[in-house]
């Protein structure tokens, strides 16, 4: 990962709205001290931090006078991220300190779903610190995993859920809808994921009143399924997805029989032979 100029990840931070206008005129101040010159840079190296009404516009003018782009917000916070990652790994900061930054990060970003990883992996430092060398030693994998990325992946999860479309999508703090006809994937695999969807609503229509699956072999045949469509979903969506798959449950008591048998459906069976 190329190293940033301070005033590109000043540029970051007034993008993400995390930097003070206060400091622009030493930020200023230094980036001249480093060799980077315009007429805007120069004026803002003279204001004081008493008096920093144009600065904001002056860092603006500077930054077009110099070639540096000002990002969107979220390109941003995920440039800030990848940041923090590279101090991670070169032991600029400490991996507890860099995880919570990226803690932070994931509640800004929105395809957030490459930054969970440190979600946990700080809190289970915090839950066990007697762990914290191994903890902290896959905290720095984890971020060398994530700058070996070119740009973040979107997150789909498949899910049956009565109503809507089995596919979400993890965009900041929510789940939006995907439309499978949306994705860039076969007539077959969307064809599979539409019987496995009905085949759900169809046992499930009058859940909990009556309805449900007919045997717990039944309910794994159906996860089983669904592992396979998300297997296959991962293979045409590639590399700049990850697909996940929250299954339903196959034990007692979450696992949802209805309490008389009916005929098995044959979606079940055409997706296990698929």
């Amino acid at each position: 990962m190329t190293e940033a100029d301070p005033l590109e990840v000043a540029a970051w931070r007034m993008a993400a709205r995390s930097l003070a206008s206060e400091d622009l005129p030493e930020i200023a101040t230094e980036a001249l001290v480093r060799g980077l010159d315009s007429p805007a840079l120069r004026v803002l190296a003279g204001q004081s931090r008493d008096d920093v009404r144009d600065s904001a516009e002056l860092f603006r003018v500077a930054l077009d006078e110099l070639g540096i782009d000002l990002p969107d917000a979220d390109s941003a916070q995920w440039n800030l991220a990848r940041r923090a990652a590279g101090d991670i790994v070169a032991g600029r900061i400490g991996p507890a300190h860099g995880a919570t930054e990226l803690w932070l990060a994931y509640r800004k970003v929105r395809d957030n779903g490459d930054l969970r990883v440190f979600v946990g992996l700080a809190s289970m430092l915090d839950d066990h610190p007697e762990d914290a060398e191994q903890i902290e030693a896959d905290i720095v994998a984890a971020a060398r995993e994530l700058l070996a990325r070119p740009a973040p992946r979107r997150w789909i999860k498949l899910m049956a859920v009565r109503g809507r479309s089995p596919l979400t999508q993890s965009t900041g703090p929510d789940d939006i809808e995907v439309d499978p006809g949306t994705l860039q994937i076969s007539d077959g695999l969307r064809s599979d994921l539409a019987r496995w969807d009905a085949y759900f609503a169809a046992a499930l229509s009058d859940w909990p009143a009556a309805g449900g699956f007919d045997s717990e072999h039944d309910v794994e045949r159906f996860v089983a399924a669904g592992q396979q469509l998300v297997s296959q979903l991962q293979d045409e969506l590639g590399a700049s997805y990850h697909v996940e798959y929250m299954p339903e449950p196959i034990r007692p008591p979450g696992v949802k029989l209805r309490s008389r048998r009916r005929p098995s459906h044959d979606c079940l069976t055409q997706l296990a032979s698929d």
